[in-house]
């Protein structure tokens, strides 16, 4: 099972967002009735109409998410229904969400399941100058960490700054509706003591996503190619075709044109500056070692042909579906996944610490879900 969170999402009223004290009694408020230890404490970032994105925004709302990898799912229901009865007079809404923390790449059964439409939250940690032997280089890297992460971690980011030109338009066509979070170090520490007024530890950016266009148009674009329909005067019960990927195709959301896969010597470069910056950073041979097997299993870009049957379904006149649900949408989930990850973990990497780069996927909270992703159901 993937390593599970329960989001907690409380937003303030509006006649509070710009009062000075709210978030520091919304922290306290709010610390002193969840009850179990808390993982990371992130602010809602908003910023004024007409303001621009990289401004600093204000606290409209706060999030605390809560491991519970280790937790029932009757604990974990008991808990998010207690969080959703939560009140307070500067709390407007009170909603509850859980997070998947997503292998990279995706491993088989995560893939399968993996949902053509939905949310993921894209975090990183911040190095705090970590590096740099010079006081004032420290002192600059932690002053601008935050602005270079709220400018630079959004996928489909426009401007000075940006990431968005990195991702060809097809891939940035399936993302959407990008919202910035500053996240908090909280370490055990008395509620008292935590602020989201000072330095944060990194960023996170929550964003919709939706394939369904790129597995159409893929399934669509494919057909007489990688695959041809059945033989309608060849009936049998145990119908097959052959699925053969092996040859690029010309369409926009065939993963070769995605970021990490469309130069392979500029991801080997971007990988050699990780490598080479993390030497700086701490020389730890072991996280060499897992960052070059992770980027290597990330940029291999697989593509495997296979054969689709009975036990997809396979019938004479449905193809389109068979292949779209069994082959192309988990193939597709994978590189989409893929791309982000190496995204994470190549872009900043003197600002974004190695080996704490997530991607989380967001699901709404209920009790059947619940019980599904513990194994329980």
């Amino acid at each position: 099972m993937n390593p599970l969170s329960l989001v907690w999402d409380v937003l303030f009223v509006d006649s509070s967002i710009n009062e000075k004290n709210t978030s520091r009694k919304m922290i306290d408020s709010m610390g002193t009735y969840v009850g179990v230890p808390v993982r990371d404490l992130m602010n809602w970032n908003t910023v004024m109409k007409g303001q621009k994105t990289s401004g600093a925004g204000f606290t409209s709302g706060l999030r605390y998410v809560i491991d519970v990898s280790e937790d029932s799912a009757s604990s974990i229901i008991e808990l998010a229904n207690r969080l959703l009865s939560f009140e307070d007079e500067l709390c407007a809404i009170s909603s509850v969400s859980l997070a998947e923390k997503l292998p990279i790449p995706l491993d088989r059964k995560t893939r399968k399941s993996f949902p053509e439409i939905g949310r993921l939250m894209l975090s990183v940690r911040f190095t705090h100058g970590l590096g740099y032997d010079d006081a004032k280089k420290i002192k600059n890297a932690m002053g601008t960490q935050t602005k270079e992460t709220k400018d630079g971690l959004n996928p489909i980011g426009t401007g000075k700054g940006s990431s968005g030109s990195r991702f060809s338009e097809g891939f940035r066509s399936m993302m959407s509706d990008p919202y910035w979070f500053r996240n908090f170090p909280v370490g055990g520490r008395e509620w008292s003591k935590v602020s989201v007024t000072g330095g944060a530890d990194g960023g996170v950016y929550e964003l919709g996503f939706d394939l369904r266009k790129g597995v159409k148009d893929l399934v669509e674009a494919s057909k007489g190619v990688w695959w041809d329909k059945l033989d309608p005067d060849e009936l049998t019960l145990s119908p097959t075709l052959i699925v053969d990927c092996s040859e690029p195709i010309s369409c926009p959301f065939d993963p070769n044109n995605f970021y990490h896969l469309e130069n392979p010597e500029a991801s080997n470069n971007l990988i050699a500056n990780v490598l080479k910056i993390e030497d700086e950073q701490t020389g730890n041979a072991e996280m060499k070692d897992e960052l070059s097997y992770t980027l290597g299993r990330i940029t291999r870009g697989r593509r495997i042909p296979r054969q689709m049957g009975d036990e997809q379904g396979l019938v004479h006149g449905l193809e389109e579906g068979v292949i779209g649900r069994s082959f192309v949408m988990p193939w597709l989930a994978d590189e989409f996944v893929n791309c982000l990850g190496f995204f994470l973990m190549t872009r900043k990497p003197k600002y974004w610490r190695n080996g704490n780069s997530e991607i989380l996927l967001v699901h709404s909270f209920s009790e059947e879900l619940v019980e599904s992703l513990k194994g329980e159901s």
